[in-house]
């Protein structure tokens, strides 16, 4: 008898099948079920510790401000009683004490500051000066300056329409050679630097007062031979890791006072500082060598480098003096490419990210990049079809642009003086060249003498169309330093025929060019840097009145990027250039100091006066702040006398920005670049990375 599979076997088979596979689908379905609940709970636990912990800090800011607005309530009580301007003063101390505590009460879950609606602030943590530890103090009795919070001068984010991200663009005149700490020597890699690189303080803006950035408080001793510095526990460079005591040390006494490192400049500036030593992981104290007036600022002031990234580098002195871009610190920003073995080089923009890991108030823009264009016209061109947001024009650019509506209607135009501002000079040699020969200019008769050829007032009004201001010597107008009785020299071809006459410069042979006894003819080479119409109409003016006088002058133009080689060198005649301060009050000693000719330091026209040595030792070292400037009244009286430099014009900030650049102030102290932000509505052309 055989067996069939039938029809009806077939059937039941098929839904025993369906049963079956009905059944997996359903523990499977259960299985998901399970997991996506399990996934549901966990987030839900997340969530519920992020709103408690959250509620926590809020609940803590409350308390805070509770406790401030009971206190502001006791001031208002008192200066109820007293008069009108105390309650001003309440006020402002209130605004400021709620910001704080608002900024340092409520973090979200990436880091940013924010309020307790989850808006981002931007304001930096900080503590108010009533929970401020204070158990790292010197306990002798020497008072503990708390420093508020680093953070906005002015707030971005409270202007109307804010919004953050997208590219500020910056066209640099001068193509810079270095970035690295310590090695840059132009203001181009110290604008760079002040992005990415921070200080234990830094200059309040408006007030150019000195303020806490890295530094949380601090002691100074009442005989200024000694200051402890508290780090802020929130201080963190930009790769995570926290800014430590030891930090400070490395780049004091490893990096500026190794004498394996090219940093002769820096070494003239914070030569006063004997001995850094951390006390513990943040907290840090300062050994000073003399009483000096400026200690504070020398220890406060110089930038902290990471010693676990730099440490390998400073081991090889050669590959740290000849690296072009190893700059990495705590700042708002950071270099986009940090690596060592593809670092950046000069042709390449400069392209900066915004520090996701900032402690302190967060840049509104995602990136910084600075770009070189070095003739004028093609910069101006370039800007004005939209491939920056800022630049430095002109004086002449500025003039034209005035009278051109449809630029105005695009960009605003920006002068104004601040600390940074700085002057144009031509910087006579006086000492010799490293072929071992000097140039006529060793004489100060002769430096006086090219002074009086010069008519510096046609420089200021023909040429920097009146944007500038006359100068009479290395300190500002604005500052009580300068010696407001000293008057400038005035334009006098007929004296400068007399000074040279007197160094033996004459016409002996009647050929119209001056000639000294030994019969050498009075020629020499004017240095400068191509590219900027002003600078070549003015050495083109001075080449002129040289030779109405009997002197043939060669113009030497170079690029900006060897112009630092040229200074290092003392290989020139003359040169022209512009100091930009980086001080309210400048210190001298690192540009007419006989200490700072040696190496590279910035004394680079060898003037050696032991009066002017002597004096800026004796300022230097006077506290009181009345005779010091009288110190440094005299050593202006000095340098007026001896002319190591022509004094051509005092500067003020000159800035083209577009209009979708927002919250651009003109501080006392130069600009801010964390605090820039851009309209994304009509926004220019940008670069893409």
């Amino acid at each position: 008898m055989q067996n069939r599979f039938g029809i009806k076997d077939f059937v039941i088979v098929l839904l025993m099948l369906i049963v079956l596979v009905m059944q997996a689908l359903t523990m499977l379905a259960s299985d998901r079920e399970y997991g996506e609940r399990q996934k549901t709970d966990s987030a839900l636990t997340k969530s519920n510790a992020v709103v408690t912990t959250t509620m926590q800090r809020f609940d803590d800011s409350v308390k805070k401000l509770s406790s401030e607005i009971d206190e502001f309530s006791n001031i208002v009580d008192g200066a109820l009683r007293q008069n009108n301007e105390q309650i001003v003063a309440a006020l402002t101390t209130l605004s400021g004490r709620i910001d704080a505590v608002i900024a340092s009460g409520v973090r979200t879950s990436d880091g940013t500051p924010s309020n307790a609606d989850g808006i981002s602030l931007g304001d930096g943590p900080g503590l108010s000066r009533a929970n401020v530890d204070t158990s790292w103090a010197r306990e002798d009795g020497t008072e503990v300056t708390i420093s508020e919070p680093w953070t906005y001068s002015s707030n971005p984010r409270r202007d109307p329409g804010y919004t953050a991200g997208g590219e500020f663009v910056e066209i640099f005149e001068g193509q810079p050679r270095k970035i690295t700490p310590y090695r840059f020597s132009d203001v181009y890699g110290r604008r760079v630097n002040d992005a990415i690189i921070e200080s234990l303080g830094w200059y309040d803006p408006t007030e150019l007062t000195v303020r806490g950035r890295l530094a949380e408080a601090w002691q100074y001793a009442d005989d200024g031979m000694w200051l402890r510095v508290k780090i802020r526990d929130e201080a963190i460079f930009s790769d995570g890791t926290p800014v430590e005591a030891h930090d400070v040390a490395f780049t004091f006494h490893d990096v500026i006072f190794n004498p394996q490192i090219e940093a002769d400049r820096d070494r003239s500036v914070y030569y006063n500082i004997d001995k850094v030593t951390p006390i513990s992981n943040k907290v840090v104290e300062f050994t000073f060598k003399n009483t000096n007036s400026d200690n504070l600022e020398q220890a406060m002031l110089f930038r902290v480098m990471p010693e676990h990234y730099y440490r390998e580098f400073i081991d090889t002195p050669n590959t740290f003096n000849n690296s072009n871009g190893l700059t990495m610190g705590s700042g708002p920003f950071r270099l986009a490419n940090l690596d060592p073995n593809n670092q950046w080089a000069p042709g390449q923009d400069i392209r900066l990210v915004r520090n996701e890991n900032y402690w302190g108030p967060t840049p509104p823009v995602d990136r910084l990049r600075f770009r070189v264009i070095s003739d004028g016209q093609a910069r101006l061109t370039a800007y004005s079809n939209g491939q920056g947001d800022m630049m430095r024009p002109s004086a002449d650019q500025i003039m034209r642009k005035r009278e051109d509506q449809s630029f105005k209607d695009r960009f605003d135009e920006r002068v104004w003086y601040n600390m940074r501002g700085g002057y144009a000079f031509i910087a006579w040699q006086t000492g010799e060249k490293p072929d071992g020969t000097t140039t006529p200019f060793a004489d100060q008769r002769v430096r006086l003498a090219m002074t009086h050829l010069i008519d510096r007032d046609r420089i200021i009004r023909d040429i920097s169309y009146g944007l500038a201001r006359p100068r009479t010597g290395p300190f500002s107008s604005t500052s009580k330093q300068s010696n407001s009785d000293i008057e400038p020299w005035p334009y006098d071809m007929d004296r400068a025929k007399e000074l040279l006459a007197e160094a033996g410069w004459t016409d002996t042979d009647g050929d119209n060019v001056l000639e000294n006894e030994e019969g050498d003819e009075f020629e020499f080479e004017f240095t400068y840097s191509n590219g900027q119409e002003s600078t070549e109409r003015t050495v083109s003016y001075i080449g002129e009145q040289c030779a109405k006088i009997g002197i043939r002058m060669k113009k030497n133009p170079i690029d900006w990027a060897i112009m630092t080689t040229k200074l290092n060198t003392r290989e020139f005649d003359c040169i022209t250039l512009a100091w930009s301060a980086s001080k309210p009050e400048s210190d001298p000693n690192q540009l007419w100091h006989s200490d700072s000719i040696e190496g590279q330091g910035d004394n680079f026209t060898q003037w050696n006066n032991p009066e002017a040595d002597r004096l800026i030792d004796i300022g230097s070292q006077t506290v009181d702040f009345d005779e010091r400037m009288a110190v440094w009244h005299q050593l202006h009286e000095l340098i007026h006398q001896e002319q190591p430099y022509t004094f051509l014009m005092e500067l003020p900030w000159r800035r083209f920005t577009t209009k979708e650049t927002k919250n651009f102030k003109e501080y006392n102290s130069g600009i801010e670049y964390h605090e820039f932000w851009k309209d994304s509505s009509g926004m220019g052309e940008t670069l893409s990375p």
